[in-house]
């Protein structure tokens, strides 16, 4: 009798190729969906808003947007917030109008790059769905001013970069989340660069005596700093828009409170 002391080449390479799809497995396991966001307080941009610093509690906030392929896994389960089946009262006719008939079209839009199009009320069943909420308009901010600079001139970049951003958002070509570099210390990414997002209260409670216009948005840049102008823009566009407005420039994240820690969340360090 003979025994097979060789393993043929083609069985080795399986095996390969196994380890590794387990260890890429095991990489993106590893990799948080949550972190959380430890109380503290932050200086609005709204000229109005009186007592500050505003105050915000500690909460676990999504690390990227919820992507296209995301999306489509929420609305397999939920045929109600299918394209063609959410009623006029809950999005406008342009939800999800970038995907196709039958579903999103990835080598279009791509799997990973953020689902916009998305109204208010479906981004609230989502995140509703997932056993969170959409993030308060302070809690949005507060983590997107959770940044670290080397220099003052490393936060005159950062704000140059930002104000060319919003200048000319391209909604035809968005990237990828966590492509745009940007995130603040506790790894949460993409809060400015790639998309608006929408939030709990996207329209504050003094949104109704302020205009649209030049003066707003400068009394809105009272602090000067590296966030004012990007943060006057976003609370200007937000409050341009109704709950079931579905843009190409409007996507999201969930938030958690304390007690809904979502089992993929970490501390960060």
């Amino acid at each position: 009798m003979t025994l097979q002391t060789n393993i043929a080449p083609v069985n080795l390479l399986a095996l390969v190729v196994a380890a590794m799809a387990l260890s890429l497995a095991a990489t993106a396991r590893a990799q948080p969906r949550q972190v959380l966001v430890p109380s503290g307080s932050f200086h609005s941009v709204m000229p109005e808003v009186e007592g500050e610093p505003i105050r915000v509690a500690s909460f676990y906030l999504d690390v990227t947007a919820v992507t296209n392929e995301q999306y489509e896994v929420f609305t397999a389960k939920h045929e109600q917030w299918q394209r063609g089946e959410v009623p006029a009262v809950f999005a406008s006719s342009d939800y999800l109008k970038h995907w196709a008939a039958s579903g999103p079209d990835y080598e279009v839009i791509g799997k990973n790059r953020p689902v916009t199009h998305v109204s208010w009320f479906a981004a609230n069943a989502y995140c509703q769905s997932v056993g969170g909420r959409l993030p308060t308009l302070n809690e949005w901010e507060y983590s997107a001013q959770l940044m670290d600079f080397d220099s003052q001139s490393s936060v005159s970049q950062f704000a140059a970069r930002l104000m060319s951003w919003y200048s000319s958002v391209d909604t035809k070509n968005s990237a990828a989340v966590g492509s745009t570099g940007i995130e603040n210390r506790l790894g949460v990414k993409d809060q400015f660069g790639l998309i608006m997002e929408w939030v709990q209260d996207f329209k504050p409670p003094v949104a109704d005596d302020l205009s649209l216009d030049c003066g707003t948005v400068g009394r809105m840049q009272q602090w000067g700093n590296a966030y004012s102008y990007a943060a006057s823009i976003r609370y200007i566009t937000r409050m341009s828009y109704s709950p079931t407005t579905a843009t190409a420039t409007m996507g999201f994240r969930c938030a958690y409170n304390m007690e809904q820690e979502p089992e993929t969340a970490t501390i960060a360090q």
